[in-house]
């Protein structure tokens, strides 16, 4: 079973739970050959990587026997996926067996997860054919699910259709399972046709649960790992550390380099730290490929913990954007993401940790930052001000402003992405003259300010069900930004300095229950767990009957159970399709405070 732990959007970093043996998402699964595990085991296991793939079709015709455990074979106790050996028929011929003899083969030597012998669709395979392919790996999935209870992956195909692919993800997704490898991709990885990749992946993805573990088969190149966990690929396996090590061939974070195209000093690694070029190439075949192959698994595992490390700082568009610029094709691939607006925006926060860099013309094109424009463009050129924030700067209160998200009033300055971002040509100034804001326009304008925020975070104005005469703000005496704002002497909002948006409070939750109608802004909760949410508990996503279809990631929402009574208020971590589809993991984190109550 899957649950979210961290997220950015659609990269997630998940705990993935299989015959009792944990393992964290985004995972590279390195291929191992059955019979010559050797020495690579030994250094999956330096890597202290704790899950690996193999190929029940090398098995079987190797004569390895059902009753025998694949784990004592491979001497590997963390998890093992094995495939059923589809591509490997692809490319060298018939296995002679049919789906359901392989599935109970897998289970009979102990597999933890086992693939359908799905039918791998080429390239060149017409439309007829693929979707009749299609049909047959749903009957198969659909057989193997009957007959085992075991952990299934189900591969999606569909070759270069994507309405194919689509068709499949519905299919299968349908069936009692989690686990989905996206099959068929490795021609595509080949010929570096990465948008046909993107396809294949965003296609299946949007068609199937949140919940669902994405697994790309065969996508082991670590250039193309920031758009695979960008998209909310889950697991990947790799083949490429020993097939490329054995043509002299080593992986980089951004492409490969043939051994004889280094003049003298090879790429900075613990593996080649003893070697000049020469000196690599001078060893036997064997150990010249055990040694890059070590460089190139290394590398990659290398790459994944740096993006696991991204997705925490909330910083993966802005690493993707800036890696995709490293090769046109993989840039083509970045764009070819964009297009898929609609289905990611779903998953995308209203702000993030790490401010907007911009990197090219795609940047104002992400799916937050396209959000914002469509939520706060204004017609005009507004006025030009170079330094942030910008109503410090400004001569006068009230107007709009000219920035590279377009007219922007001056009264969402702070607001995320507006400060939180950095374009050529505009500075930050340490020093500020905040004594304007003493002056009546001033004062005026930061209440103003409050309405508008609040509009814009919560979808109505605050003076629409408020009397502007009983709000009052607080300021930093160092800053003379917004901290809170009162009714009367009753605080109920905290203006954040991180994203220039709010924090409800208890009174500031009421407020938002009171006049917004059910369901906005609401998590819906099962009532059996009602006095655990009012004690200050998290809400978990089994828990959860119903929420607002506008809640993104780390929204501000009330808690309430099918009556609507307000139980507690707190932070989003899903949004609503995902709150529904996770049986596992947090949903909302509560922040109702002990005094609340009270």
């Amino acid at each position: 079973m899957f649950q979210i732990l961290h997220r950015d959007g659609l990269a997630r970093i998940g705990e993935l739970e299989i015959n009792n043996k944990r393992i964290q998402t985004p995972v590279l699964l390195p291929v191992l050959h059955p019979f010559k595990a050797e020495p690579w085991v030994s250094f999956v296991k330096e890597l202290k990587l704790r899950g690996v793939i193999t190929n029940s079709y090398i098995l079987r015709k190797g004569g390895f026997q059902v009753g025998n455990d694949i784990h004592e074979l491979l001497n590997f106790q963390g998890l093992v996926m094995t495939d059923s050996g589809t591509f490997q028929e692809h490319m060298y011929g018939e296995l002679n067996a049919g789906n359901l003899e392989m599935v109970k083969y897998q289970e009979g030597i102990n597999s933890d997860i086992i693939t359908i012998r799905d039918i791998f669709s080429e390239m060149d395979h017409s439309h007829e054919k693929v979707s009749e392919d299609v049909s047959e790996n749903f009957r198969r999935g659909k057989e193997a699910i009957k007959e085992t209870g075991k952990y299934i992956a189900l591969p999606i195909q569909g070759g270069v259709y994507q309405d194919l692919r689509t068709e499949s993800a519905r299919m299968m997704g349908s069936l009692d399972s989690e686990y989905f490898p996206i099959g068929g991709i490795v021609p595509f990885m080949e010929r570096y046709m990465y948008s046909h990749v993107v396809d294949a992946v965003l296609n299946s993805k949007s068609n199937m649960k949140s919940s669902n573990v994405i697994h790309a088969f065969g996508a082991g190149h670590p250039m193309f790992f920031p758009i695979l966990f960008l998209m909310g690929v889950d697991v990947i396996d790799s083949s490429a550390y020993i097939k490329y090590a054995r043509d002299d061939r080593i992986l980089t974070e951004t492409g490969t380099v043939d051994l004889k195209d280094f003049a003298d000093e090879l790429p900075a690694s613990p593996y080649f730290d003893k070697y000049y070029e020469k000196e690599l190439e001078s060893l036997s075949k064997e150990e010249r490929t055990t040694i890059i192959g070590k460089h190139n698994l290394y590398v990659s595992v290398k790459e994944l913990e740096n993006i696991k490390q991204q997705i925490r700082s909330e910083n993966i568009w802005n690493y993707a954007e800036y890696r995709a610029h490293s090769h046109p094709l993989l840039l083509e691939a970045y764009r070819k993401i964009l297009d898929f607006y609609e289905y990611i925006e779903k998953y995308e926060p209203r702000s993030r940790k790490t401010p907007v860099f911009y990197i090219g013309e795609e940047t104002l094109k992400r799916p937050d930052v396209r959000r914002f424009i469509s939520c706060t463009a204004q017609s005009g050129k507004g006025v030009k001000i170079d330094k942030k924030p910008y109503s410090y700067y400004a001569e006068i209160p009230g107007i709009s402003v000219q920035t590279h998200f377009g007219t922007v009033p001056l009264f969402l300055d702070e607001t995320y992405p507006v400060a939180q971002s950095l374009f050529p040509g505009e500075y930050y100034e340490s020093s500020k003259d905040i004594s304007k804001f003493e002056k009546d326009e001033w004062k005026k304008f930061l209440i103003d300010k409050v309405d508008r925020i609040f509009e814009y975070q919560f979808g109505k104005a605050l003076f629409s069900i408020l009397d502007r005469s009983s709000i009052r703000v607080q300021r930093s005496k160092n800053t003379g930004k917004i901290r809170n704002v009162f009714r009367e002497d009753e605080s109920i909002l905290a203006l954040r300095a991180s994203d220039g948006l709010f924090s409800l409070n208890y009174a500031g939750a009421k407020l938002i229950h009171s006049h917004f109608e059910y369901p906005r802004h609401r998590v819906v909760i099962n009532q059996e767990v009602a006095e655990f949410i009012k004690e200050g508990r998290n809400v978990f996503a089994k828990f959860v009957e119903d929420a607002d279809p506008l809640i993104r990631p780390h929204d501000d929402v009330l808690i309430v159970d099918k009556e609507d009574e307000l139980l507690a208020y707190g932070r989003a971590i899903l949004n609503r399709d995902e709150m529904i589809a996770f049986q596992r993991g947090i949903a909302v984190k509560n922040r109702l405070k002990s005094e609340d109550s009270s």
